[in-house]
C-alpha cells in the first residue's frame, strides 16, 4: 500500500449487517412514531435504542484498540501447495479483553480467516490456519483486516493492518513424472562426498535429519535431551551430485529450471544423496553441510531472473 493511501486511510471501517439494518429501521420507526404521537414511552424506547448504538460503538472500539497481530510459518510452504501459518493475536498492553475478533489474512489464493472468541487482557492466543501461496519468494508483510461484532452484532467494525511476516515460500517442485530418472538438472561430481551409506560401527550421536531412517534413532539420547537424536556411523565415500541452475533467456524458462531444481533437491534429500547447488555462478549450498536442504530451498526461493546475464549454451 502506498504512503499516500496509508495517510488518508480511515482508522476504522464500519459495515452494517442484516441485524443492524433491521435495528436501524425499527429505531427510525420508533422515532417517527414518538414525534407524531408525543408518547413518552416511545421517546423512552427511542432513547434506549440510541443508547445501544452508542454503547456498541464504545465497546467495539475498546475491543479493537491496541490489539496486534503476528504471523509466522508453521510449516514449509511451496508455491501452489498448502502450507500453514501460525497467527498470534495479542492483547498484552490492553486492560480490556479482545472479544469476538476475526482476522482475515490475504496471503494466498484465498483469504485465510482466523477467529479469536476471547483474549484476556495481558495475554495472547495463537491459531494455525492453512493457506495456499501463489508464487515463490519472501513475504515481508501480509495485508490483514481485524474486525469484531461485539457486543450486539449490530455493527461490524474493522481495521486494516499490514502485519510484518518473514514468510518464505519455496518454489513449486516439478512433478516426478516431469523429471527423468537421472535428474536432468543434475550432473555427477568427480569429488567423492560422504553419502547416506553407513558402516557397521557407530561413532556418536547427532540431531535428526529428514533423510535419516527410523531404525537409526538413539532412544536413550532422545529421552535424555528431549529432541530426536540418531546414531552417527562411519560413512563410506560416494559421489555427490552437482545441481546447476543456468540463466535462461526468458523468465518462464528460468522459473521452469527453478522448479526442476526444487524437485531434484527434495528427491536427493529423500534418498540421502549429498548434493551441491549452484545458481548461475553463485554457490548456494555445499554437499558437506548438514543443513544443505534448507539452504538450497531458501536460495531457490529468493533467486531472481537477470535478463543481463549471459545465457549458457544448451
Amino acid at each position: 500500500m502506498s504512503s499516500v493511501a496509508r495517510r488518508f486511510r480511515l482508522p476504522r471501517h464500519l459495515r452494517i449487517p442484516f441485524a443492524g439494518r433491521a435495528f436501524l429501521l425499527v429505531t427510525l420507526g420508533v422515532g417517527v412514531a414518538a414525534v407524531n404521537t408525543g408518547n413518552n414511552l416511545l421517546y423512552l424506547a427511542l432513547s434506549l435504542n440510541l443508547s445501544l448504538i452508542l454503547v456498541s460503538g464504545v465497546l467495539s472500539e475498546g475491543t479493537l484498540r491496541h490489539v496486534t497481530l503476528k504471523v509466522r510459518l508453521a510449516s514449509e510452504a511451496f508455491a501452489g501447495g498448502e502450507g500453514f501459518l501460525a497467527v498470534t493475536c495479542s492483547a498484552e498492553v490492553k486492560r480490556f479483553p479482545g472479544i469476538s475478533l476475526v482476522a482475515i489474512l490475504r496471503a494466498g489464493e484465498d483469504p485465510a480467516t482466523v477467529r479469536f472468541p476471547d483474549i484476556a487482557p495481558g495475554t495472547s492466543v495463537t491459531r494455525v490456519v492453512p493457506f495456499r501461496p501463489i508464487r515463490r519468494g519472501e513475504l515481508d508483510s501480509i495485508h490483514a483486516s481485524l474486525s469484531t461484532r461485539f457486543p450486539f452484532s449490530l455493527f461490524e467494525k474493522s481495521v486494516e493492518l499490514d502485519v510484518p511476516a518473514a514468510v518464505l515460500v519455496y518454489p513449486l517442485p516439478s512433478a516426478p513424472a516431469a523429471r527423468r530418472e537421472d535428474l536432468p538438472v543434475a550432473a555427477t561430481s568427480g569429488r567423492p562426498f560422504l553419502s547416506g551409506r553407513v558402516g557397521a560401527f557407530p561413532r556418536g550421536v547427532r540431531g535428526h535429519l529428514p533423510a535419516d531412517p527410523v531404525r537409526d534413532i538413539h532412544w536413550k539420547a532422545t529421552a535424555r535431551t528431549g529432541r530426536w537424536m540418531v546414531k552417527e556411523r562411519e560413512r563410506e565415500a560416494a559421489p555427490g551430485i552437482d545441481l546447476r541452475v543456468e540463466e535462461a533467456d526468458t523468465p518462464e524458462a528460468f522459473e521452469a529450471r527453478i522448479s526442476d531444481a526444487c524437485g531434484a533437491v527434495l528427491e536427493l534429500d529423500r534418498r540421502g544423496v549429498p548434493f551441491r547447488l549452484r545458481i548461475g555462478d553463485r554457490l548456494c549450498s555445499e554437499a558437506h553441510d548438514p543443513d544443505r536442504r534448507s539452504k538450497a530451498l531458501e536460495a531457490l526461493a529468493k533467486a531472481r531472473f537477470d535478463p543481463a546475464a549471459p545465457v549458457a549454451p544448451s
